[in-house]
């Protein structure tokens, strides 16, 4: 779609043949300290930088954890160590305040038939919803410590940011699996399941096949309890009102995925666990184990759309399905087992298609290693460089169903696909990716806290690039070009656009950097797709958390007019506040002050109390 025909977006993307596909992209960038009252702004050039050589705007670097030796005195192992919960609502310390429309935050489908100012009167109180790990540890009834080692496998939790009004933010939180966290102090061991990356070799084989490659029955007849739910870790991604699952009489839900099939209910308020569900109950063909954590929706109509992958053969079987918002019914859009099973985190969604790429990140013997091993991280082949990735273009409109075509392209891995659009017969598709699966590895605790020594090996390690790639659908087995790469130094992961422009060609990227100078992240950027510049908001030792996009209401509103919600971690003060950014130039507008510390997490989802339509991803 030309942009000439986008209300509201303010500038020409660039044409193919003047866009850049060789080599990568850094330019100057504009950095925005934090803590900035007066919001001043300098330039600097972008250059490789290390933990130990970063200066603040002053030129002293702060030590601000005595005793305690981290990682370019950047510290984060409070975010991964803390085990704390808040059931009962607190309220917030509010500097500055937050913009009326990041209470209202009318639905995404108002957006895309060009919204009515008035509307926003109808939606009450905004809601943000963070998830992830609350903790890796607990300590059983004999005093003794039972620990995970990946990051991806720690204890759900889930967070609540109840914005009231401009200066009064209630926050509560809870665990999400009390029931596992019980059966844990009671036995001193990690019970026999799937995960991602914790390796238990008392299972026997025969227990390993049933759990992982039969369906739960009872999750497909929806007969779980809140006792039974609260047993499941699933703490990845977060869904409100998904189509074709159990809610309540008004139609409301909160649902809590992960790259399983298996999903936990959640009272939308207490956070309590209240059932399960899988795939399996929106179609009697979803009975693989495997999907993506992020589910894709239209951003007119509300459907949601994902995969279904079943192992067990050389090549995998997967089903893209799509859920209709107005009837709940789910049809099978295209089957597909010429690819082999791989962990796919992530996938493109257009105005016509989906798009799965199949990248090197394949199950091993067809899924069998999963048998032995019960965790993704062991069961997936060494990458192999030379192997190429598999793209499809699923066409998901009623004319013509099916995959239309199928690419190649050159070997990498991902988690998080960006967006996608369409001119003419071409699918243009921007994402983050990794020249191989390290990242993965990287993952593992004890890489990621700043006071472990291991964390230092693995900084420069599992470092992406923001890159864009073109299909030409017309021209079946064609090669998927890549057509810009951008600077690891100004590369994000989590990376979100303005909801109004999911499926639609978008100009600005935000996301958390990773610029070695902590062994996690260390600021937040805006990439200009169009100019190939940045900004950056960093403030040392602030660990900042995926940035959300509340778009503006104006009538005459621009791609970056919005504000982004993050949650950051101040690892000096060993506390959290959720900050609020001007999305235009990353200038603080607000903050809301916790006086404990929020666990580092993964992903979350703004909200209005009211539901309606919201885009998936």
């Amino acid at each position: 779609m030309p942009s000439s025909a986008l209300p509201h977006f303010d500038g020409k993307l660039q044409s193919r043949n003047s866009m850049p596909n060789a080599g990568t992209i850094g330019r100057d960038v504009t950095v925005v300290p934090g803590l900035s009252r007066r919001f001043s702004m300098f330039s600097t050039k972008v250059r490789s930088t290390t933990a130990t050589s970063f200066a603040t705007a002053s030129g002293k670097r702060p030590e601000c954890i005595a005793g305690k030796d981290h990682y370019g005195d950047w510290p984060n192992s409070e975010g991964l160590e803390v085990f704390h919960e808040e059931r009962t609502p607190i309220e917030l310390k509010v500097t500055g305040e937050i913009p009326e429309y990041a209470l209202y935050s009318p639905p995404i489908l108002l957006c895309h038939s060009w919204r009515k100012p008035e509307v926003l009167t109808k939606f009450p109180r905004g809601v943000l919803y963070r998830i992830g790990p609350g903790g890796y540890r607990v300590t059983d009834n004999r005093g003794t410590q039972v620990a995970v080692s990946h990051w991806f496998d720690a204890f759900a939790q889930t967070h609540r940011f109840n914005i009231v009004s401009p200066t009064k933010v209630l926050y509560n939180s809870r665990f999400t699996c009390d029931g596992l966290l019980n059966q844990v102090r009671e036995t001193g061991r990690l019970p026999s399941g799937y995960s991602f990356a914790q390796r238990d070799p008392c299972q026997s084989f025969f227990r390993k096949f049933m759990a992982t490659f039969t369906p739960r029955v009872d999750l497909v007849s929806g007969s779980t309890t809140t006792a039974s739910a609260s047993k499941a870790n699933v703490g990845v991604t977060i869904s409100t009102n998904f189509p074709g699952l159990p809610a309540d009489a008004e139609g409301k839900s909160l649902y809590t995925k992960t790259d399983a099939t298996s999903m936990q209910s959640l009272d939308p308020e207490t956070l309590e666990p209240i059932g399960l569900a899988n795939q399996a109950v929106l179609h009697p063909k979803l009975t693989g184990p495997l999907s993506s954590a992020h589910s894709r929706s239209d951003p007119l109509t509300g459907d949601v759309f994902n995969y279904n992958l079943t192992l067990g053969s050389k090549n995998g079987l997967y089903h893209i399905f799509q859920v209709i918002k107005a009837t709940g019914k789910t049809e099978i859009l295209a089957t597909i087992t010429d690819a082999p099973g791989a962990y796919i985190h992530s996938f493109f969604l257009t105005p016509r298609y989906v798009v799965l790429c199949v990248w090197g990140a394949y199950y091993a013997h067809g899924g069998l290693k999963m048998l032995y091993h019960k965790n993704i991280l062991d069961a997936i082949e060494p990458f192999n460089p030379t192997e190429k990735n598999r793209w499809y273009v699923i066409d998901r409109t009623d004319a013509r169903r099916g995959v239309i075509s199928s690419h190649t392209s050159d070997g990498f891995f991902a988690f998080h696909s960006v967006n996608a659009w369409e001119e003419g017969d071409d699918v243009v598709a921007e994402i983050p990716i990794y020249k191989d699966t390290d990242i993965l590895k990287k993952f593992y605790i004890n890489h990621l806290k700043s006071d472990e020594k291991s964390a230092r090996k693995w900084v420069e390690k599992g470092r992406g690039n923001l890159t864009r790639w073109r299909i030409k659908t017309s021209v079946n087995n064609s090669e998927a070009v890549k057509e810009f790469e951008v600077a690891k130094d100004l590369t994000m992961e989590l990376p979100t656009i303005n909801p109004q422009f999911v499926t639609l060609p978008h100009r600005y990227t935000y996301g958390l950097l990773n610029r070695c100078r902590s062994t996690l992240i260390d600021g937040i950027v805006k990439y200009d797709t169009q100019t190939h510049t940045a900004k950056i908001w960093e403030e040392h030792a602030h660990t900042p958390g995926e940035c959300i996009f509340v778009p503006s209401p104006k009538p005459d509103a621009v791609e970056d007019d919005g504000v982004l919600l993050s949650v950051v971690l101040d690892g000096c003060a060993k506390k959290s506040y959720l900050l609020v950014l001007d999305a235009r130039d990353l200038t603080e507008i607000a903050r809301a002050e916790l006086d404990t510390i929020v666990a580092l997490g993964f992903h979350g989802k703004h909200v209005a109390r009211s539901g309606g339509t919201s885009v998936e991803v």
